[in-house]
């Protein structure tokens, strides 16, 4: 299943975003929408699967509880918005050291936002997938989503600049 997967549009909806999830069965925010307009205009490319961020203005039906679990092509798959506060190197040091499963209980992958950063990487035999910010400000960086391929067999992951 080929998946849009985007974060932190802080009520932006960038006008790339069509044409990089051409083609997508799905789309998964991980957060920080900013809106129900964005939310309408994603769903218009593909259904979504939303979970709620730290700044969300307004609820949008459906959403999902930050963190929740969801399933895909038989894929248990952690979906979260706040999952790190530091940075992915540092967290990666840190998981190296410990026993994941406390933690990411039997998880093929982890999707998550908030750190405005992308992220495609494996620790502990877990892919890790942050799509990056994506929202209105540019000292934020180079606006970024992702596509991810998953499949019983692959998961694979592509991060993708919008401008």
């Amino acid at each position: 299943m080929k998946i849009g997967v985007i974060s932190d549009t802080h009520g932006f909806f960038h006008p790339k975003v069509p044409e990089v999830f051409s083609g997508v069965e799905k789309i998964i925010h991980a957060g920080d929408l900013g809106g129900i307009e964005v939310y309408e205009k994603l769903v218009r490319i593909a259904p979504v699967i939303l979970v709620r961020g730290n700044h969300e203005p307004e609820l949008i039906p459906g959403s999902l509880a930050d963190p929740s679990v969801i399933a895909i092509e038989g894929r248990k798959i952690l979906l979260t918005h706040r999952l790190i506060t530091m940075t992915w190197e540092y967290f990666k040091d840190a998981l190296s050291h410990l026993d994941p499963l406390p933690f990411f209980p039997e998880f093929d992958l982890v999707i998550f936002g908030h750190a405005h950063y992308p992220v495609w990487d494996q620790a502990q035999g877990i892919y890790f997938l942050n799509p990056g910010y994506s929202g209105p400000d540019p000292l934020e960086g180079p606006p970024t989503a992702a596509i991810l391929q998953i499949t019983q067999a692959t998961i694979s992951a592509e991060i993708i600049r919008l401008a």
